[in-house]
């Protein structure tokens, strides 16, 4: 069996069961034409791309995918959000300083790196490109956990604190989501930078300026474990499952763009009344049963359902 064989069966496992079978020999022969005296490296990108359009078809990103659609539109939001967020913790770190002065230079520079990649992205999007904003949000996936991680060991070298590790992880949660939302989404989809798309881009700034000063200040009730986003994003939540189930996209976007940030501000504010220890495994379990929910209603219905262009994504 050669290097094409091989790569084109595991690339075709990648593919939904049933869109395999109705389709898998097409498939086969497009990638078997596309390859056909091409070197080894050829043949593995070709394999690439079109196992990538099979795990885009089990997911639904696709631009015919409800996920697919509602990661678009929450896009440039996500981008902004990023910035807003990552530029004032920034400002606020300067001024304050770290949670602890044992946090050494390095976390500096983490936090510094955190915050220029979505300003760079947000120029990008601004002055009509996506490609900053592609490029750059891997490398911020990557940045956000190493310096998560970084500074709680700094901070936290002689007493374990898990209510600082939730406050420096919900600091990761915006660029995480632009780092997952921007790939994510078809990239014909996003299109060209319209006049709409940038002021979203601005409105998920001001949002990541609002979410940057919100722990803390913007709680109400006794308890003082209910903020306004947690319950915005639960109400929005209870709309998107009615939404998602005809079919609706708007309502799934609203709650990928607010459910992140509203619940990281809620795990913050349970975890200080509650203890830290306490909420985790619960906080943990809600995510988890969230992600199904979702992955179950978003779940493409048809062999057909990622469009009549097999390979090209």
């Amino acid at each position: 069996m050669t290097i094409s064989d091989t790569v084109l069966r595991a690339a075709l496992r990648l593919y939904p069961a049933g869109y395999r079978r109705e389709r898998g020999e097409e498939l086969a022969d497009v990638f078997t034409d596309s390859t056909a005296g091409a070197g080894r490296t050829a043949t593995l990108r070709e394999a690439f791309d079109l196992g990538a359009y099979g795990l885009r078809l089990r997911t639904g990103l696709t631009s015919a995918g409800l996920p697919g659609r509602a990661l678009a539109m929450v896009a440039p939001f996500a981008v902004g959000a990023a910035a807003g967020h990552a530029g004032l913790v920034l400002v606020i770190t300067a001024f304050e300083g770290l949670p602890d002065p044992r946090a050494g230079g390095g976390t500096w520079l983490l936090l510094t790196l955190l915050s220029v990649l979505p300003v760079v992205a947000v120029l990008g999007v601004l002055f009509g490109s996506w490609k900053p904003a592609r490029m750059l949000a891997v490398p911020a996936v990557v940045v956000a956990p190493v310096a998560l991680v970084l500074g709680y060991w700094a901070a936290t070298r002689e007493m374990p604190n898990l209510s600082l590790l939730a406050r420096m992880s919900a600091f990761s949660v915006p660029a995480a989501l632009w780092g997952l939302s921007v790939p994510a989404a078809p990239v014909d989809l996003l299109g060209r930078v319209t006049w709409g798309r940038r002021l979203l881009v601005l409105a998920g700034f001001l949002f990541g300026v609002v979410q940057s000063v919100l722990p803390g200040r913007a709680y109400f009730g006794t308890a003082g474990v209910v903020a306004p986003l947690p319950l915005l994003a639960a109400a929005v939540a209870v709309v998107a499952f009615v939404g998602v189930r005809r079919g609706q996209v708007l309502p799934l976007a609203l709650l990928v763009a607010l459910a992140p940030s509203a619940l990281g501000i809620f795990a913050v504010a349970a975890g200080d009344a509650l203890g830290t220890g306490g909420i985790m495994l619960p906080f943990a379990l809600l995510v988890a049963a969230g992600v199904v929910v979702v992955l179950r209603l978003t779940r493409p219905k048809g062999p057909g359902a990622g469009g009549p262009r097999p390979v090209a994504e």
